[in-house]
């Protein structure tokens, strides 16, 4: 079954197109990577799959009707706003305009404190965010997304700064949570990813979709990121051999 069916995608902004002819079905239960330069359309897709931008033309289809769980980049999340972990996570059951003095309901804290001890944070629950180290926050920002119990969830360079033993611990986790949730991951990260995920999409514009591929080699690579491109293991970290690969009559 698939739960979310891209059809000839296209995302213009003003004369600039940011995405050109996108077509991708993602089925229940994959673990797909989306990797592409910067400037390459990952965030517009993103949005698109969101329903936060309207497509220029083409449709995007969500075959659930339970919301998306979103992780947006910790970088980009305000550490120095003065909020405790436990709220940061309520605040993912609040819909609409956030009311002042707000109280949430006993139920919401329990769903909120079991979904912290599964990811082992319960021990913080009381701790100002801007103590937190990166890994901790992005558990705290996963949690937020779990609490509205989707069935897919998306992630935007869910390991960004993060050291090698913090990424593993993420990306170990995200596959616990793949056995009955569909993961959408977006990251520059090839060679960490590549160890994790079932199925992968090169995005520069157009898409290199590989269905249950996940060879990546460096043709591909260097079609998708227009330059040499070297792939690179991650420490300890389990990786895939890649090999190379050739396009098959120019799809994208």
């Amino acid at each position: 079954m698939n739960i979310i069916e891209v059809n000839n995608l296209t995302v213009n902004y003003g004369s600039v197109t940011a995405l050109d002819n996108i077509n991708i079905k993602i089925k229940k239960g994959e673990f797909l990577g989306i990797i592409g330069p910067n400037g390459g359309g990952k965030t517009t897709l993103l949005k698109s799959l969101l329903g936060l931008i309207d497509p220029t033309s083409g449709q995007v289809k969500v075959n659930d009707d339970r919301p998306i769980g979103y992780v947006p980049q910790f970088s980009n999340f305000d550490r120095t706003f003065p909020i405790k972990v436990l709220d940061v996570i309520l605040l993912g059951r609040l819909e609409g305009k956030i009311k002042f003095f707000h109280k949430f309901k006993r139920n919401d804290i329990k769903r909120a404190e079991e979904i912290m001890e599964s990811l082992d944070i319960l021990n913080f629950k009381d701790r100002q965010i801007s103590q937190l180290s990166g890994g901790q926050l992005q558990k705290v920002l996963i949690a937020r997304a779990l609490i509205m119990d989707p069935q897919v969830m998306i992630l935007d360079e869910p390991t960004a700064s993060l050291d090698a033993n913090a990424k593993t611990e993420i990306y170990n986790l995200l596959k616990k949570l793949n056995i009955d949730k569909t993961i959408i991951v977006v990251s520059h990260d090839i060679g960490v990813i590549n160890s994790y995920i079932d199925t992968v999409a090169c995005l520069n514009k157009t898409m290199h979709y590989h269905g249950d591929d996940t060879k990546l080699g460096k043709e591909t690579l260097e079609s998708v990121y227009g330059c040499p491109v070297e792939l690179i293991a991650h420490g300890n970290t389990p990786h895939r051999v890649l090999h190379v690969h050739e396009e098959e009559g120019g799809k994208k």
